[in-house]
């Protein structure tokens, strides 16, 4: 008896052809997807980045210019954005002219972004805009806030700025979002300093540790303090010190 074979070859091409589309399916489910959602983590991390520097810009604009209101569109893509006011951030600046004389603690709140998929926080605390990673020791600074040291022989001068952000209530947003902000109100301290010693430590708030960021600046040429202890650093040679302090509302998101 002759068989005819055509038909058991077709059918056995058919699902050779399947198996290698499930399991290409599967590879790609497997292995390509994670690549695409850490890619597109990525890119949501580096463009709040940016977008963070803006906000940073516009609040310079409301403390140096004299511009009384700001408003910055943003998209807030694979994370939330939050805004925490000074007196529940639980971070602060504490300053000194070295003499129990004058010792003051300035809180400051922060603006933060938590991505959803990957692990990058970005914070805009007292003026300087930070990145870290979730779980992991160690930030950078994006931005740096304007901090710096005058060497005039005749009288030294250290000048630290404070961006103290406040709000009427905690406030969270995805998507679509505008941020408007206005200057509340501002002050200037001059304060003398009779040893030549200003010291200042730093205490992280709830968006994170970001002491690795802030002893790379302090410690850096523009201001160049020197480390005493973590969290501590101390600044040699002033005759003066200028606390410039700036109370900037967050309206809404």
């Amino acid at each position: 008896m002759k068989i005819n074979e055509k038909a058991v070859s077709e059918a056995i091409g058919f699902i050779l052809i399947l198996g290698i589309v499930i399991t290409g399916i599967g590879l790609v489910t497997l292995y390509g997807y994670p690549v695409l959602v850490k890619e597109q983590s990525n890119t949501d991390v580096r463009n709040m980045e940016r977008t963070m520097i803006v906000i940073q810009n516009d609040m310079k604009s409301l403390c140096f210019k004299n511009v009384p209101y700001k408003e910055t569109a943003l998209q807030v893509s694979g994370g939330t954005f939050e805004v925490i006011n000074a007196s529940d951030y639980g971070g602060y600046i504490n300053v000194t002219n070295g003499t129990t004389l004058f010792q003051e603690n300035y809180t400051v709140g922060a603006l933060t972004y938590r991505s959803d998929q990957g692990t990058g926080v970005i914070t805009l605390e007292n003026g300087a805009v930070m990145i870290r990673q979730e779980w992991a020791a160690g930030s950078a600074m994006l931005a740096e806030p304007r901090w710096f040291y005058d060497d005039e022989l005749s009288e030294r001068t250290f000048v630290i700025y404070i961006m103290n952000i406040t709000t009427d209530t905690y406030m969270a947003k995805s998507g679509m979002t505008t941020v408007r902000m206005s200057l509340e109100s501002s002050e200037t301290q001059s304060v003398p300093v009779p040893g030549g010693n200003v010291t200042v430590k730093y205490t992280s708030g709830s968006s994170g540790d970001y002491s690795t960021a802030w002893e790379n600046y302090l410690t850096g040429s523009s201001v160049g303090m020197q480390k005493t202890a973590p969290d501590n650093y101390k600044r040699n040679d002033v005759d003066k010190l200028v606390i410039k302090e700036y109370r900037i509302k967050i309206h809404d998101i």
